[in-house]
């Protein structure tokens, strides 16, 4: 009996394995894994094929997914061209859409958007008004006047506007989610874990990502 429970959990357990190992390398599934834009976009590099992130410093999802994010970027091929672009959803969004664009105009995106991450969804700053945006740049020791002068000026508000055009021309409806070249759209929550319940799969979403980076860099060879 103990050997025959045994050949049965190994059967379960080598079949667990190879179930795994087919779905990292299965390809890409339409329509559920990925969908097409249904305007395709253009990418602003011809050269380059481009991924967008559709994010909110606001999103507790978005908080999740930027350490993995951040270690795809640190190996993505050299001919792809990664960009951020925050979506406003809803009105106490716009303010983290204006810090993120605030921080990029001073260079500061590299250094402070994991700490932003941190004073929301760890600290449970409120970040939500622009004077906690204001203050809390103060208390990070980013210059405040510097900073205010950027934050409240016309060309961040019109950056935020444009970034909600975005969202609409790339039918985005959901972050974190990435967008390749302009033709496909995925995004964690469309890759599950296995069984369909859980966290998202990241090492299956980054397998989608690049395969989808593929079929794109094999189309501009065509």
């Amino acid at each position: 009996m103990k050997r025959h429970r045994l050949l049965t959990c190994s059967f379960a357990f080598f079949a667990g394995i190879f179930m795994l190992v087919n779905a990292l390398h299965a390809q890409p599934v339409p329509d559920k894994e990925y969908r097409l834009i249904p305007t395709p976009q253009t990418p602003a590099d011809p050269k380059k094929i481009e991924v967008i992130e559709f994010f909110s410093y606001a999103c507790p999802h978005c908080a999740e997914f930027a350490p993995p994010l951040e270690s795809w970027l640190k190996h993505k091929p050299k001919d792809v061209e990664f960009k951020e672009v925050p979506m406003v959803f809803r009105d106490n969004w716009a303010p983290t859409a204006k810090l993120y664009y605030t921080l990029e105009a001073m260079g500061l995106v590299d250094k402070y958007e994991t700490k932003v991450y941190e004073a929301i969804h760890k600290q449970g700053k409120d970040l939500n008004t622009d004077q906690g945006v204001k203050q809390w740049a103060k208390d990070a020791g980013i210059d405040s006047a510097k900073f205010d002068q950027v934050y409240d000026s016309f060309g961040i508000d019109a950056k935020v506007q444009r970034s909600k055009a975005m969202g609409r021309a790339y039918g985005v409806q959901f972050t974190p989610s990435l967008a390749i070249n302009g033709k496909y759209y995925t995004g964690p929550s469309m890759v599950p874990a296995q069984g369909g319940s859980g966290p998202p799969d990241y090492d299956r979403f980054f397998k989608v990502v690049n395969d989808l980076i593929d079929m794109e860099r094999k189309a501009k060879k065509k």
